[in-house]
């Protein structure tokens, strides 16, 4: 069945049990985003605190067992040498006192031993039953100046923590050794002397770190400086393997980035799999004093355990809540499909015309009542609607009319032709951005035979502008009957438009004589774009002339004239602002230098040039409608011998 052919009531159904999954997989997929992200950060949390506190503990054992080992140092650098007896006991008090080392020696350069020009390294070490016992690592079987934990301190002349090794023929266990060198004074030189040792138990520090308390089955393991496991529940990894040996057996990059980590001692948290192919969570952190680390490993499964639980739960509801809402869908649908079935005839009859149509009564209320309110109250608005719309499309009719007769009277003040000398060639543009605009211009020849010309861009636009155009386009004319100079016809111009401009309208007025016998140009300016001169070789160059004030603002403003010799083949164009601040899609304008580009080496008549003008504006504007009206009037200057340029 299509979608088109199902009533309301399964419409209904449908659509809110559709959008009531979606909601369901929206909430669910948001809930188990965010509840993924906090159990990760509690995870992390938790992982940060427990190997923090673990590194932090371990490390101040660590670090008593350096201060007891300097006070151990201390007492053998004492200027008067300790007697073999006196080493001994001390010793054995060294590693009485402090439960984290296992055992200890003070192993002596032959010639400073007690026994002189001998070897000479006593050990005592603890027992299994916690007995103190003494041992001799000055045998032939373990040579003990050639050990790491012997030369490497004597290199570096500074206290050193070994890698874990086995001390076979020493404590015979798996430890690792704080050696520290001690030396003796011989007339103001320092000699190394031997090296003292405190040895600590991996087994011993195998206990702290499986003390720590992680739930869920996480665990925690140590590493060397190298990756080696100091520490592992499976004890078979421990001094047998290292995290990238393991890492290489099980495939897994994740391992080998951690090794990486721990040699460079970084702190981190990382997802990925671990040693046992199960996606688990790790954070590692280095224990300063050794420079070993520690991991602690949370398997994700079950860290995710409750947050699994909630989304199921949340499922369960989600799922009795799309039932309820069903079940309700349909009683609200079955008592609201009888009267919306009754209205729809009633509205249909409306729609084919009949807006006298009487709506059937509704006797429930809610939406369904004020639905039937609101048609009814809509028939009776549309039919007075119907009725204003009648009148106002009359009206903007007769406005179109008015506009089109306003259009026409206007286009009739512009000169319907300039005139025609033989030494001058004159040619205009009107183009309005609406029906009319604020755009003229006008030329005509006076008593004397000079060339009379102006042009004038009116502020604002429409009918307003059409009226102050026809004003100053009359004032314009007037003056130039009478003979007088472009200056007296601005001033004339201005006095006129400053009594009574209460709307502060004004306009932009350049109105000029010209010689035809001399091809002399007298202008006056009132505030207009300065025109372009169009010289016989084909440059082009605007014409600066002193700005003006524009008429209408200021009745006391005096207006001066300049003079403009045009040689034979010389033209100049007049134009209005709409020319230069015509805007193409992107907001640019047409500008100053777009239109002497467009003019510079033309070869052109009067009503070419401003044809050309118009044709650089519309490519330049494209699809831009036109903000503003296009007005110019080019004038060419023949010369008294020639018919063509130059």
């Amino acid at each position: 069945m299509r979608w088109a052919d199902l009533g309301l009531t399964a419409r209904l159904i449908v659509t809110l049990s559709l959008s009531g999954g979606l909601i369901f997989a929206v909430v669910f997929s948001v809930n188990d985003f965010f509840t993924s992200g906090m159990v990760e950060q509690q995870v992390m949390a938790h992982s940060r605190d427990v190997v923090m506190s673990a590194v932090s503990n371990i490390d101040q054992q660590l670090r008593g067992v350096a201060r007891d080992e300097a006070v151990l140092v201390a007492k053998l650098e004492t200027a008067t040498p300790l007697s073999a007896a006196e080493l001994k006991k001390l010793l054995k008090d060294h590693v009485s006192v402090n439960d984290e080392v296992f055992g200890a020696t003070a192993a002596f350069e032959p010639a400073y031993s007690p026994h002189r020009q001998r070897r000479y390294a006593p050990y005592y070490f603890k027992r299994l039953d916690g007995e103190i016992a003494p041992a001799d690592l000055a045998v032939a079987s373990y040579n003990y100046p050639a050990q790491p934990w012997y030369t490497t301190p004597k290199e570096l002349h500074a206290p050193v923590w070994s890698e874990p090794y086995f001390d076979d023929g020493g404590g015979n266990v798996v430890m690792t050794t704080y050696a520290v060198p001690f030396y003796r004074n011989e007339n103001g030189v320092r000699r190394f002397a031997g090296v003292a040792t405190s040895d600590v138990s991996v087994e011993w520090l195998g206990k702290q770190i499986s003390s720590l308390k992680l739930h869920r089955n996480g665990y925690a393991a140590l590493f060397s400086r190298k990756g080696v496991y100091l520490s592992h529940p499976d004890r078979s990894l421990v001094m047998k393997e290292s995290i990238f040996s393991v890492a290489e057996r099980v495939g897994s990059p994740v391992l080998r980035e951690i090794g990486l980590a721990i040699a460079r001692q970084e702190t981190g948290f990382v997802k990925g799999k671990n040693i046992y192919g199960r996606e688990s969570w790790i954070y590692y952190a280095p224990v300063p004093t050794t420079g070993w680390s520690l991991a602690v490993v949370f398997p994700a499964d079950e860290m995710r355990a409750d947050a699994a639980k909630a989304s199921r739960m949340i499922v369960l509801l989600c799922a009795f809540g799309i039932v309820l809402l069903v079940l309700s869908i349909v009683l609200v649908a079955r008592s609201m499909t009888r009267p919306l079935a009754e209205m729809t005839l009633a509205v249909q009859r409306i729609a084919g015309g009949d807006l006298d149509s009487v709506m059937p009564p509704v006797r429930i209320g809610g939406e369904v009542g004020a639905l039937a309110r609101s048609v009814t109250h809509m028939q009776r608005d549309l039919k007075e609607h119907i009725r204003e719309l009648t009148e106002t499309t009359a009206a903007k009719e007769r406005m179109a009319g008015e506009l089109a007769i306003a259009h026409d009277m206007q286009m009739s003040i512009l000169p319907h032709s300039l005139p025609v000398l033989p030494s001058i060639e004159t040619a205009g543009l009107c183009i309005p951005a609406r029906e009319v605009g604020g755009d003229f211009y006008d030329a005509g020849l006076q008593a004397d035979g000079r060339l009379f010309f102006v042009i004038g861009d009116v502020s604002g636009k429409g009918v307003p502008a059409a009226l102050y155009m026809a004003m100053a386009t009359t004032l314009a004319r007037s003056g130039a009957r009478d003979g007088c100079s472009p200056e007296e016809v601005l001033d004339r111009i201005n006095r006129e438009l400053c009594q009574g401009n209460d709307a502060c309208m004004f306009a932009t007025i350049l109105c000029g004589l010209m010689d035809p016998a001399t091809g002399a140009v007298h202008l006056a300016n009132a505030g207009h774009t300065p025109p372009v001169i169009l010289r016989a070789d084909g440059s082009a160059e605007l014409v600066r002339l002193a700005p003006g004030m524009v008429a209408g603002y200021l009745e006391e403003v005096v207006y001066t004239g300049e003079e403009l010799q045009l040689l034979p083949g010389d033209a100049v164009l007049l134009y209005t602002d709409g020319v230069t601040e015509a805007m193409n899609a992107d907001g640019e304008l047409f500008g100053e230098q777009r239109l002497l580009a467009a003019l510079s080496g033309r070869d052109t008549e009067a009503p070419g040039l401003a044809a050309l003008v118009q044709e650089a504006v519309t490519d330049f504007a494209r699809e831009a409608p036109q903000a503003d009206d296009i007005t110019m009037l080019a004038i060419r200057y023949r010369g008294n011998s020639v018919s063509g340029r130059g």
